[in-house]
Order: structure tokens, then sequence, then C-alpha cells
């Protein structure tokens, strides 16, 4: 079995163990994972053991620090042993790529709400039971390019002012194939929403009975997009040509990026942890910093966690590694290639996020797609021979394909 068919949560917890007893050098190749066997990792745990074992220091304070980092070492073993013990036993892990995409930007009119909607209709077309979720609270608009030329008489703002009960009542079936739980922006409020109903929302998106869902997000950094975007399992960042928005996308993949360090142990959470002021204040210097002074690459943060904070080390490593998000090149012209726009955000990710940002996919700038648009037409639907289809499928089976990567 290789490491891409492993279930993503499973991936991110064996990397951060690999850091921990090995090196984060380890934890990126690929190829260290497959060939990892428990001869390795008894090793690693006694090289590990030995020098941070609480019982070879005298000093109190020390004593402490190695006392939790000791802890981590034992965890990360535990992790690792029953992981490869399970696959020499010959079982094999759930193959589950995760059911919600997000498809996100720094910048409004790129394309978010037409490359949602037509992914939606061909993952439906598929056979897979497809709902698609407007979540730019405050310029719902997916309703329109799925067909409806008026406000929907239901929409999400029922649900987060209780006038429902549940998200399957304001659902309905679009004439193209997926389900669409729309928006209504026209609402006084609609796109203010507090902590509370945020997280009765993620909770009521994760709880969604379907094979894929799509979320649609509005074209900014505010806390409640990047949380709609980091609940997802499939994050997509979509830009242009343009330098405003592949700047804006750089933009958006840095906030996400330390948006998800800076809830590490609030209760926004899936870790799980319990809330640790220490870790929260270092993060929070470190990422939020003013007076003209730059914040920390993720490298230098990490470092410093290291070297100052070790019993932290895995829990930050575990949030790194975890963010994996996609970038879509938009209305590409004829003759560019998506590389020239995406290899400009990936240089920049690869240096301060210290992450490989891949290319998903791009899709041209296509007159067909601009008239569909006008019209409120799907393109896909209108037009299912047409490169755009053809981008779209190709987009579409990256995600679908083993591991989602």
């Amino acid at each position: 079995m290789t490491v891409n068919r492993l279930e993503t949560d499973k991936m991110r917890e064996i990397k951060a163990a690999c850091a921990c007893l090995f090196s984060e050098a380890a934890a990126k190749s690929d190829r260290f994972l497959d060939t990892l066997s428990v001869d390795m990792v008894k090793r690693a745990y006694r090289r590990n053991a030995r020098v941070h074992h609480p019982d070879m220091k005298t000093n109190t304070a020390v004593n402490d620090v190695t006392s939790d980092r000791f802890v981590a070492i034992q965890q990360s073993y535990e992790v690792l042993v029953n992981y490869l013990e399970g696959m020499n036993a010959g079982t094999d892990a759930v193959l589950s790529h995760g059911k919600i995409i997000a498809v996100g930007g720094a910048k409004g009119g790129i394309g978010k709400s037409v490359i949602t909607a037509n992914l939606g209709i061909y993952l439906a077309s598929l056979g897979l039971k497809t709902v698609l979720v407007d979540l730019d609270l405050g310029g719902s608009n997916l309703h329109l390019y799925l067909g409806y030329r008026s406000i929907l008489q239901r929409s999400i703002n029922d649900f987060l002012k209780k006038r429902v009960a549940s998200l399957d009542e304001v659902m309905i079936q679009s004439p193209h194939g997926p389900l669409l739980i729309g928006g209504d922006s026209s609402e006084l409020g609609s796109a203010n929403i507090d902590f509370m109903k945020k997280m009765k929302l993620i909770k009521a998106i994760n709880s969604i009975e379907a094979d894929c869902v799509v979320l649609d997000l509005g074209g900014d950094t505010s806390y409640n997009i990047l949380d709609f975007f980091l609940q997802a399992d499939h994050g997509i960042v979509v830009t242009t040509r343009d330098s405003a928005s592949y700047i804006g996308a750089y933009h958006f993949l840095k906030a996400a990026m330390y948006r998800k360090l800076n809830r590490l142990t609030g209760m926004e959470s899936r870790s799980g942890e319990e809330k640790n002021s220490e870790l929260e204040r270092y993060i929070r210097e470190s990422t939020m910093t003013g007076d003209g002074q730059s914040s920390k690459t993720i490298n230098e943060l990490v470092a410093s966690i290291r070297e100052e904070h070790p019993q932290y080390l895995s829990t930050v490593m575990k949030a790194v590694w975890g963010f994996n998000p996609y970038l879509v090149v938009n209305r590409l012209p004829i003759g560019v290639g998506p590389e020239e726009v995406a290899g400009k955000i990936q240089n920049v990710a690869r240096r301060w996020l210290a992450r490989e940002v891949k290319l998903l996919g791009s899709i041209g700038r296509h007159p067909d797609v601009e008239r569909s648009a006008i019209d409120l037409v799907p393109a896909i639907t209108r037009y299912p021979r047409s490169a755009f289809a053809t981008e779209i499928a190709s987009i579409a089976s990256k995600l679908l394909a083993p591991g989602g990567r």
C-alpha cells in the first residue's frame, strides 16, 4: 500500500510523528515513508529516548521541558509502530478522500462561483450525490449560475435564524443535477454571523449526507471565510493571470495558514487539545506582528518552537503538514502556461509557508463560458464537449483520484 492511499488525517499524524522521531526532511519524503520499517522506528525511539528521558536531567526547569518532549517521542513511536504493524498484518487503510471541497480566493470577480457550479454539475453527472453550498454570505449568487433568476424562497439564512431546524429544509434540487443550499445576501446582516452561528453552520455542513459537498466562498480573508476553507477536506484557491489576483491568492494562503495555527488550541480546533495559553501566545506573536515588523516564516516558527518549546513541536508540525491547498488558474489566455502564473505563488508559498501548493488545473478564457454566465445557463450543460467541460472534468478527476492529491 502506497503513501497516497492513506486517509488525510492519518497521513498528517504519521508525518508529524516522523518529524518528531526522525526529521522534517524525512517527513517530507514519500519515499522515506514507503520504506519505513518497525526496526527503523525502534532505533529512532531508543536514540531519542536516551537524549530526552527525564531521568537523564537534574535541573528542574530543564526536566519539565524534557518530560514533555519525551511524552511526544513516546506518542510518535506508538503512532508509527501501530501504523506499520497494521500494514504488516495485512490490514488496508480505509480510502477516504473526504467529501468537502471549498473554492476560495482573496478577491471577487475571478470566477469562483462559475467554477463551483460547473464542478458540482460534473460531479453529479458521475452519479455522485453532490450538494453545493453558497457561503458567500454577503454576496450570494451561486444560484444564478445554476439557472435561478430570482431570490430563492428559502436560504441558508433561514437555518442561521432558526426558521428551519436543519439544512435539509433549505436544500433544493437544481435543474442541472446537484442539490443546492443557496444564500440570500439581500437580507440585512446576512454576512455578519457570530462565532456560535458559524460553528453551528460548520457542524451542519459536516453532517450533510452526500458524496461531495462543494462550498462557494466569499472573496476575502475574514475569519469566517478562512474557517470555512480550513474545514474542507480539499481547499481550492482560484486565481487569474492578473497581478492583483495572484498576489491576493498568496495572501489568502498565508492568512489561512496563520489562521490554522492561531486556532490550534481554540474552540474551533479539530485536534481536541486543551487550550494552552503559552502556545497560543507564542504563535500569535509570531504570526500577528505589528509596528512594521514582518511575521516569521513557517520554517523560522518551527525552528523557534523546536529550540524554545519542543513540547509543542509535534502539535505544530501536524497542523503545518495538514495544510495542503490546491491552485486553479482561471481565464488563462491562449499561449500562457498555467505554470507561469502558479509558479509565482508556489515559489512564495515554498519560501514563506514551507508548503508545496499543487496546481490542480487551469481553465482557459472561453467566450462561451462568459456568454453562459450572462444567460444564466451552466456552460458545462450547454457545451458538454467544449474545452471548458474537459478542463472541469480534469480538475474533478484529480480530486477523485486515490488520495485526492
